[in-house]
């Protein structure tokens, strides 16, 4: 496009005078600045620009302010929306505040018991592994604590609240072996059991 597309012939040397262009510029900005009516005619045509350009920027400008939480749709329900940017954070942080961490040991690493409980934690899981079963119930885990302990360790009648120690015992248990897990039966007593993991 030349100057000729846009001015009739007889101006073009008056538009050619780059003193006469400076000025119209110049014109043109006045017009914008004091000229309320011009500045609506401006604004319109850039508005009609921004609403046909191929780029389409108006669409791309929602979009961004959709994913990044600037427009605020909290309050329309609406289950095929995608979370915005803030909303996949606050999901990620309450994530990260439940997660238990559990320090990584090899289930075939040996653990030095530093007290009865965890004496009698170990003697259990390693009755438990050498039974060949995946899990002890709560009477078979009794049992082993009355009479299969040995004697500085055993639990005896002068215990009144074997429950309590049964209760630290598998506790212990299961803080100390990463392969050793708690599960508490659905039915009958509801009791807890002992389960050896793969």
């Amino acid at each position: 496009m030349s100057l000729a597309d846009f001015i009739p012939e007889k101006f073009l040397e008056l538009f050619s005078d780059p003193d006469f262009s400076k000025a119209i510029k110049g014109y043109n900005l006045y017009l914008i600045k004091e000229d309320p009516e011009y500045r609506a005619e401006v604004k319109t045509y850039f508005d009609v620009c921004l609403a046909t350009s191929e780029l389409k920027p108006i669409k791309r400008i929602a979009d961004l302010e959709t994913i990044t939480g600037l427009n605020d749709f909290a309050d329309f329900k609406d289950d095929k929306r995608e979370p915005n940017i803030p909303e996949k954070i606050e999901a990620l942080k309450k994530e990260i505040q439940n997660i238990e961490y559990k320090t990584p040991v090899s289930s075939t690493t040996i653990l030095e018991p530093n007290s009865k409980t965890e004496v009698r934690a170990s003697l259990l899981v390693n009755e438990l592994r050498d039974s060949g079963k995946d899990h002890f119930a709560n009477h078979e885990i009794i049992n082993f604590l009355k009479s299969k302990l040995p004697d500085n360790c055993k639990v005896n009648e002068t215990i009144q609240n074997i429950r309590k120690v049964k209760q630290d015992v598998l506790k212990a248990a299961s803080n100390m072996y990463p392969d050793v897990f708690l599960s508490k039966k659905k039915t009958g007593h509801k009791e807890v059991r002992l389960i050896l993991g793969s």
